[in-house]
């Protein structure tokens, strides 16, 4: 499998959509980081003041439908198009290698594709931010370990989006499909969950009086986030919230109590995801016809 895996490395290299969208999403980076540098100022002489730092770059690079996201999830959906329609896929099965075996690798330059292309993002902003003093610590963000947490659930979460899009290119064999998909995960999903929740609090909290009875209102609500904290589509949206980003008591921070239960429902919820995707989905894909 790891013989397959770096064969499956050097042709993402090959591609043409690699390098052109690995180039656009650096750019991004860059571009972002001359906003904020056009939108800074000097209070005193000599001393910089950045409206946007290397921080807040960061953190709200998980907005949802933000174009690096889309085009992480295209290239994925583009390199395993292109195994399936150019037929190498049949001649890795004919060379010895299992369905199981080629899923699994699959899935795994998915991932590669994923951290690759946001490090990508992340380069130029987090270069900048070490070279001429542009902060990436310092702001009401809240600490460092904070901040790693908030990154590391960002980067979690866009690598099981894009699992879920490997696994329906896979299973359609369709590049346009996968990538409609994409759409549906980063930009409608989680927007129509948001409209789902609206409704689902506007019908329970009907007959309670928000001011009369303030307790059970609140209570209500709690226990209706409660439930939603368990879906993916509304993780993905919290964390792309820029209200939750720059407050240290938010919902992701492990170092507050109140957050703490939301990010073990995240963890369970997207690892059990996971378990699917590649234990059910590889069992699927083995019995599949690729003809």
């Amino acid at each position: 499998m790891v013989r397959l895996f770096q064969l499956e490395l050097a042709r993402l290299m090959r591609q043409r959509s690699t390098w052109v969208i690995g180039f656009i999403l650096l750019a991004l980076g860059g571009f972002n980081v001359l906003l904020a540098w056009l939108t800074s100022y000097e209070p005193i002489e000599g001393q910089r003041e950045f409206f946007i730092n290397a921080r807040t770059i960061l953190e709200t690079s998980f907005q949802l439908g933000q174009i690096q996201i889309l085009l992480i999830g295209i290239l994925t959906s583009l390199f395993i198009a292109s195994d399936i329609h150019q037929g190498t896929i049949r001649n890795k099965i004919i060379a010895g290698y299992s369905k199981s075996e080629i899923y699994l690798v699959h899935l795994g330059m998915s991932m590669v594709i994923t951290v690759s292309g946001l490090a990508l993002f992340h380069a130029l902003p987090s270069a900048f931010s070490w070279l001429i003093s542009f902060p990436i610590t310092v702001d009401q963000g809240g600490s460092l370990m904070n901040f790693i947490i908030h990154m590391s659930f960002g980067y979690g979460l866009v690598m099981v989006g894009v699992l879920v899009t490997s696994w329906v290119a896979l299973r359609a064999k369709n590049t346009a499909v996968a990538i409609i998909f994409t759409l549906l995960i980063f930009v409608l999903g989680p927007t129509l969950t948001i409209i789902i929740k609206t409704i689902v609090e506007a019908v329970t909290v009907a007959n309670l009086d928000a001011f009369n009875n303030p307790q059970a209102y609140e209570t209500a609500l709690k226990t209706i986030n409660g439930y939603f904290e368990w879906v993916y589509f509304y993780q993905l949206q919290r964390l792309a919230n820029i209200g939750s980003l720059f407050n240290f008591n938010g919902p992701i921070n492990f170092f507050n109590t109140d957050g703490q239960t939301y990010i073990w429902k995240t963890l369970l919820s997207n690892a059990s995801l996971i378990g699917l995707i590649v234990g059910l989905g590889s069992r699927q894909f083995a019995r599949s016809d690729l003809k």
